[in-house]
């Protein structure tokens, strides 16, 4: 009996160091047996580079600066149904899909008049995150991540290698996690931070509506992340959040991209024409369940100027000049 053990553990040895090789690198893209593929599901914890995954399922929000957050607010309750969960008036958060583990985005103003609309940083959402809170942060201290921070009592910070800000996990869906929460909810049960929630509740009985011919959106088709190295960020991003890979040509000259995907939702990293530049998202896209023909035409009947690109499917500008990309049809 002993020795048919110690066979079994020798043999999954070998197949876990099997399985690291194929996900640094010996295999390429999906082609991958589906031996590999169910090993992987039996242990999703398991980063390809050793270490500890913590897969993400959600986008809790894509934080967007806008010069006008109630216009901006509306386009997206009116044209894709989102609903308004929380807004004090300057800023507000929206969600979309699942009511308890929830896509969403955060609108917030301009830090200064005239300056350009961008999206400063992605939080990712995971189940349990209080019950794995200290395993994370000892991970990334392990991984030496950069600018580990915590993002009130429910949240941790961090930036990306490439040095993108993000909130790398956070709940899915919490109370201690809106716009600005992060100074008042240091202590998630304090009244300091239920009266900065309750300060967002207060104008939801005035906000839009999603009517009749909003979309459905049921997560991010795409968010595209401009990073100088495409596989650092990939790695990082599958070995740590547990993303999937899905499309990987990261060694492709000239146009280099990987695609990973986590819950409804898919992060595209593409490659920075100057090795030097600053990582930034540049567009994202919703898909919506929609049929295609009834998206197209919805967008022509509200004006809504439309492109196809060859690889984000349509795509609109939104009232801030963010290109928004429609993929209609997902079920």
């Amino acid at each position: 009996m002993q020795s048919k053990l110690k066979n079994f553990e020798v043999d999954r040895r070998q197949a876990l160091q099997w399985l690291g090789l194929m996900a640094t690198g010996a295999c390429v893209g999906n082609a991958i047996p589906k031996l590999a593929f169910a090993f992987a599901g039996r242990a999703p914890q398991a980063g390809a580079t050793g270490g500890r995954a913590f897969p993400v399922t959600t986008v809790n929000h894509l934080n967007m600066t806008s010069a006008n957050y109630a216009r901006s607010r509306d386009f997206y309750v009116d044209l894709f149904g989102m609903r308004v969960a929380w807004d004090d008036g300057r800023q507000c958060a929206l969600e979309f899909g699942s009511l308890t583990s929830p896509n969403g985005i955060y609108i917030r103003p301009l830090t200064k008049p005239g300056e350009k609309p961008t999206i400063g940083h992605f939080a990712f959402g995971i189940p349990n995150f209080m019950a794995q809170k200290a395993a994370m942060k000892a991970e990334m201290e392990r991984r030496d991540v950069k600018n580990i921070r915590a993002d009130g009592e429910v949240g941790w910070s961090c930036d990306d290698p490439a040095g993108y800000p993000l909130n790398i996990w956070v709940p899915e869906k919490d109370k201690a996690m809106f716009p600005g929460a992060a100074g008042p909810c240091e202590i998630a049960a304090s009244e300091k931070c239920k009266a900065a929630f309750e300060s967002g509740l207060k104008n939801l009985r005035a906000a839009p509506k999603p009517r009749s011919k909003s979309f459905h959106p049921a997560g991010f088709s795409f968010i595209i992340l401009n990073v100088p190295d495409v596989a650092k960020e990939r790695d990082f991003y599958r070995d740590l959040l547990g993303m999937k890979i899905i499309s990987d040509q990261s060694q492709t000259s000239g146009a280099a991209e990987c695609s990973l995907r986590f819950g409804k939702n898919t992060l595209v990293l593409r490659k920075l024409a100057n090795p030097a530049g600053k990582p930034f998202c540049s567009r994202f896209g919703l898909k919506v369940t929609d049929d295609p023909v009834a998206v197209e035409a919805e967008l022509k009947r509200r004006g809504l100027q439309s492109e196809i690109d060859s690889k984000d499917g349509t795509l609109i500008v939104d009232p801030d000049g963010y290109r928004v990309g429609v993929n209609g049809g997902t079920r």
